[in-house]
């Protein structure tokens, strides 16, 4: 049987066809440095590394985001870190002021560094990431949210909220990525204490005025259960309103002398059976003689006495008519017997330690939440190299293997070319015997 020559010339195209095809993706891998590029390259391999590519892309996106929440709280630390400097000046400026040296003059020269020291610790309230304010909780307020009112400032007021800002990973974990003015400026806190802004405030006040007052150490009510001016003496003497229970003297009546250099023998008020708001209008009803206001502040739920001279008074539990010992009025108000500048003082120490406490307890939490997303990195990363080394196995060009195969192509190439150059050389004659 004969075999037509253009049948062998048509396999030989063919072959030379097929090494080209083989040369030309040889030198493809070779030049790309990837062997699979589409589906078909790897049929067998394409659903794993197509996997790793989708794992790729979800784990940079966590990374990206566990990034973008690292800095945002770095942000944050550093705000605390800067409060924390204002709180500790405020504390040096307190003591400072508390010197029976000090003349008014430079009271005051104290009092505007402490202003300065509230305007800074509204700049920090405002501190921003990203164009959205840190502290404002999930609100999103278009303009700083933490603004002072008045000049000089008599209050500060705050258009943000106290939700924390949270952010869900793929694995179900939820990260809280702020802390609200509440945990960080103790703003609104639930005991009632004093925020940072009004700590700063008070001993503005305090220093400028060189005022005399004799207020509450601390909240006199149980938590959850507010005075108001409507609380009844019964109330005030039964367990659960007060921390400390009202006592009255053996004769069943409260009763207090208030002695002040106007009135050195003190004036006796007899509070038996009054609500909150008429002890404080009998305390008021004899300023006149002892020089002394009270008020209750319904926010911080404490009770201030204050001299309008700035003159020391006295304060003291004394037994009424027929009694053999004395009510508990002074302590059941967190009172001082002795109400003079310095006293104030160490009351407006207490505050600025408070809410320095409070604020060292969120970065704490700061501290801990960057911890964890340092770790969450870290598997993170793991996890991305991870899917790339198997992406780069399926993929990536087995570069002296290939070029092996790309030589033995070209070598099996040049030869069919010469085969094919022979085959086209003969005529009828050549096959004729």
């Amino acid at each position: 049987m004969r075999i037509s020559t253009d049948s062998v010339y048509q396999q030989q195209v063919a072959s030379i066809d097929e090494l080209n095809a083989q040369q030309a993706l040889y030198a493809q891998q070779i030049s790309s440095g990837k062997a699979v590029s589409l589906p078909g390259d790897d049929p067998q391999q394409i659903a794993q590394d197509l996997n790793a590519h989708t794992d790729i892309g979800v784990q940079t996106q966590v990374g990206q985001n566990l990034t973008n929440t690292s800095s945002q709280l770095t942000t944050v630390d550093s705000a605390l870190a800067s409060l924390t400097n204002v709180l500790q000046s405020a504390r040096s400026l307190a003591i400072e002021g508390a010197s029976d040296t000090n003349t008014p003059s430079q009271l005051q020269e104290i009092a505007t560094q402490v202003y300065q020291l509230l305007q800074q610790s509204v700049g920090i309230g405002n501190t921003q990431y990203g164009g959205a304010y840190v502290f404002a909780g999930t609100a999103t307020p278009s303009s700083a949210p933490v603004v002072l009112t008045g000049s000089p400032a008599t209050a500060v007021t705050f258009t943000g909220n106290d939700v924390a800002q949270t952010q869900k990973l793929p694995n179900g974990q939820s990260l809280t990525t702020s802390v609200t003015l509440q945990q960080a400026f103790n703003y609104n806190a639930s005991d009632g204490s004093p925020s940072v802004f009004l700590a700063l405030q008070n001993l503005y006040n305090t220093l400028n005025n060189a005022q005399t007052t004799d207020e509450s150490t601390s909240q006199v009510n149980v938590s959850g259960q507010a005075l108001s001016n409507a609380t009844t003496f019964a109330q005030m003497t039964a367990p659960g309103t007060l921390i400390t229970p009202l006592v009255p003297d053996s004769a069943g009546n409260v009763e207090i002398n208030l002695s002040s250099s106007s009135a050195p023998s003190g004036v006796n008020i007899n509070l038996t059976g009054l609500t909150l708001g008429g002890i404080v209008a009998a305390i008021n009803a004899q300023t006149g003689v002892t020089g002394v206001t009270a008020a209750f502040d319904l926010q911080t739920q404490r009770l201030s006495l204050t001299s309008a001279s700035n003159q020391p008074f006295r304060i003291q539990d004394v037994p009424s008519a027929g009694a053999t010992n004395t009510g508990n009025f002074v302590a059941a108000f967190n009172l001082n017997n002795q109400a003079d500048f310095v006293n104030n003082l160490s009351t407006q120490l207490g505050d600025i330690d408070h809410v320095t406490q409070a604020m060292l307890n969120s970065r704490a939490q700061v501290g801990s939440t960057l911890q964890q997303l340092a770790a969450l990195s870290g598997v993170n990363s793991e996890t991305v190299n991870n899917d790339t080394t198997v992406q780069s196995n399926i993929e990536d060009t087995n570069i002296p293997k290939v070029t092996t195969q790309f030589s033995l192509a070209q070598t099996a190439l040049q030869a069919a070319y010469g085969t094919t150059s022979r085959l086209e050389q003969k005529d009828l004659f050549d096959y004729l015997s």
